[in-house]
């Protein structure tokens, strides 16, 4: 089973439902985690994660904390790579990764990984960065717009689908929604803050946090003037449809279908 766990950022570390998944499904007290800091500037996030999956019970915590391209080649780094059962990439700006480890061995170890089983988990710009398209920048918004949204190439874990992250907290439905309509052959799943999409196989898509996740479904769009709006005008777009989903709900991928549970209701 291949497993993405995209997070939308702002974990609550203080109650982290989040983050104990993350380790549970990495394998709990036999977790092996690598952490990839390289979306951010900040000088403790290497060594704060480690701490974190560390007090979570995970058997093994190990930043790899490179800069450059050429320090990509090192053995000790493919050698986490292969030994891990869990990668975790962290917030900052999500162009960094790709510029640092594109084209590189330690990419191709991250895929392997990634398709033999180990579980690739991110948190805002690390969740961005996971599929093969990804929105590189952008602005917020609820309406489509052109220009809202700039693509670049990321990190190829999935060509299904793109993420969008802080989503209902820094209004990015129109950029998710922009990217839809450019790209309808994508799922797009906006992640909310200390909230996670858990997708499986590709296939299905489950929710854990305290937030929802927004999924834009461009398979039945019916027209669209994407390519003639300019100059930051609104784009119309028509027949996409839209799920919001919360812990407990699930969507499956294949059908297109989104499950809310049943609540049993009871009166006092």
């Amino acid at each position: 089973m291949t497993i993405l766990m995209p997070i939308g950022g702002n974990e609550n570390h203080k109650k982290p439902v989040v983050s104990k998944e993350f380790v549970r499904l990495a394998g709990g007290e036999k977790a092996d985690i690598v952490v990839l800091p390289q979306p951010s500037i900040l000088e403790d996030t290497p060594e704060y994660y480690v701490r974190h999956f560390l007090s979570l019970g995970s058997r093994s915590a190990r930043s790899l904390d490179f800069r450059s391209r050429a320090e990509t080649h090192a053995k000790e780094y493919m050698e986490a790579i292969q030994n891990a059962t869990g990668i975790f990439i962290s917030g900052g700006t999500q162009m960094r990764l790709p510029a640092i480890i594109g084209g590189t061995k330690i990419e191709t170890a991250i895929l392997d990984a990634y398709r033999r089983g180990v579980i690739i988990s991110g948190t805002s710009a690390g969740a961005a960065v996971m599929p093969k398209t990804m929105i590189a920048y952008g602005k917020g918004g609820p309406t489509p717009r052109e220009g809202i949204a700039q693509f670049a190439p990321g990190l190829g874990l999935t060509d299904k689908i793109v993420f969008d992250q802080h989503f209902r907290q820094r209004d990015r439905l129109g950029r998710l929604m922009y990217m839809i309509a450019a790209n309808p052959g994508l799922l797009g799943i906006g992640i909310d803050e200390n909230t996670a999409a858990i997708v499986e196989d590709e296939a299905k898509v489950t929710v854990v946090g305290t937030g929802a996740i927004t999924v834009v479904d461009g398979s039945e769009m019916e027209s669209t003037d994407v390519a003639e709006a300019e100059k930051g005008r609104p784009t119309a777009v028509s027949n996409l449809r839209v799920h919001v989903l919360t812990p407990g709900c699930s969507y499956h991928i294949a059908t297109r279908k989104a499950y809310i549970p049943n609540l049993q209701l009871t009166r006092e």
